[in-house]
């Protein structure tokens, strides 16, 4: 008994001991820091997993290009090897200025590459920001239109591009209506007898001869819509200034890139007019490759590569036309034509050198009369034949009014216009935009001349 009452006293004692040491440790908070020091400790290592799970491995990016190296050359559109045209790429050409003299006519800037090669970026995907308006591409502008970016919108606009000089996409607009026509294909978009040509010779002869068929038959356009493809797209025309161009900048103009290549087009301008003043007047303009002018139903304009109301080509006759040169069977094939004889050729040196060269400048149109009080019906045909470089310029004389000159001797002319807005840039010649005589013209609203 006594062993047993022993050991349960020294059992006791240790119990005691162990309470005592337990009592000490919670009395200095040991519990709490216990599971304090648990906590943060768990939390430490958490975010130390975390961060390097977080933090990416760097990656060594290996250049295999070496230094200098250069790709293939781009591919580029054939254009016709028989129509050799001058490059749209033009030299920064120096302007000439006198100082301190005012002058009343304004020389066209002789933009690099024309600024017109940029009118490709009216892509059939961007015909709906605007002529230079939201767009970044086929639209330049002084800002009085609504737009034509990468696209075509319903203004004239003042975005970062170029100016569409084939008019603008407005139902409402005021101007000259554009229609564009592809005579190498139907309204089904099958090819037609000159769509299937190939001969040089016969898609020139061939188009000229259509063409032809139309300014000499009243200009019916009912023709045309039932024998060739037309655009669903119309523009609004207040003035024909188109400098050299590539022939493609028309029909994605007319939104139909994807549908019509850029040769043996046609695009038809309709429009009622009046003049500032009674007055006689004349066209003087010229065509790489096609103008022709219907003023009050009688063909008054018709000159450029080629001449389309006597269906005879005109391009390198320029010394037959002036009467510098005899040449009995050409005067007999140029008969009809819608020009004086003979011709005057007004060589304005800023105009594209091969036009320079092959037609030696702007024709000189026949004389009509207009009165202020009157309204005439005008019709203006602008043609690209084989394809490549294409240009029109469409300028108006008053007979008997006296206009500055160019250092030639040639008359600094209104570009006949139905609106204040100036003309695209790019290479031509020089235009009087602020004289008396460059008052535009008047559109005659609401009337429709007859198709």
């Amino acid at each position: 008994m006594d062993s047993d009452q022993s050991q349960d006293q020294m059992a006791g004692q240790g119990t005691r001991r162990k309470r005592a040491g337990i009592s000490i440790w919670k009395k200095m908070g040991g519990g709490s820091l216990s599971i304090s020091i648990f906590v943060h400790l768990a939390l430490l290592i958490f975010g130390v997993v975390w961060i390097f799970q977080t933090i990416p491995e760097k990656k060594v990016e290996v250049d295999f290009m070496p230094k200098g190296g250069g790709g293939g050359t781009p591919g580029v559109k054939e254009v016709s090897n028989k129509k050799q045209r001058a490059s749209m790429t033009m030299p920064n050409t120096p302007r000439m200025a006198a100082k301190g003299v005012a002058s009343a006519f304004t020389l066209p800037e002789p933009d690099a590459a024309s600024e017109m090669s940029s009118v490709g970026s009216l892509s059939a995907g961007g015909l709906s920001g605007g002529l230079g308006g939201s767009g970044s591409g086929g639209g330049r502008g002084d800002g009085k239109g609504k737009g034509f970016g990468s696209g075509m919108g319903p203004g004239l606009g003042g975005g970062g591009g170029t100016v569409n000089p084939f008019g603008i996409v407005s139902p409402g607009a005021a101007g000259l209506i554009g229609t564009f026509y592809d005579l190498k294909q139907d309204p089904k978009r099958r090819p037609t007898s000159l769509g299937e040509k190939t001969s040089w010779s016969e898609i020139m002869e061939g188009t000229r001869d259509i063409i032809h068929g139309f300014v000499s038959r009243g200009w019916n356009e009912r023709t045309f819509e039932a024998s060739y493809y037309k655009s669903p797209q119309k523009l609004v025309q207040t003035k024909i200034y188109l400098p050299q161009m590539s022939a493609d900048d028309a029909p994605k103009a007319f939104n139909c890139e994807k549908e019509v290549s850029g040769s043996r087009w046609v695009v038809i301008y309709r429009g009622v007019v009046k003049p500032p003043h009674t007055g006689r007047f004349r066209f003087v303009g010229a065509g790489d490759d096609i103008v022709v002018v219907r003023f009050n139903n009688r063909n008054v304009f018709d000159y450029g590569y080629e001449g389309p109301t006597a269906n005879v080509k005109l391009a390198g006759h320029a010394d037959q036309l002036t009467g510098k040169v005899e040449d009995r069977e050409f005067e007999r094939a140029r008969r009809d034509l819608a020009m004086p004889k003979p011709l005057t050729i007004y060589s304005y040196e800023a105009m594209p050198s091969r036009a320079k060269t092959d037609i030696r400048g702007l024709g000189v149109g026949l004389e009509f009369e207009a009165r202020e009080s009157a309204e005439y019906p005008i019709d203006i045909l602008v043609s690209e034949v084989p394809g490549g470089l294409f240009l029109a310029y469409l300028m108006i004389e008053e007979v008997g009014v006296t206009y500055e000159r160019d250092p030639a001797g040639c008359p600094i002319l209104p570009v006949f216009r139905i609106d204040d807005g100036k003309p695209a840039r790019g290479p031509g010649p020089p235009y009087d935009l602020s004289s008396p005589a460059a008052t535009p013209w008047k559109l005659v609203s609401g009337a429709r001349p007859g198709i």
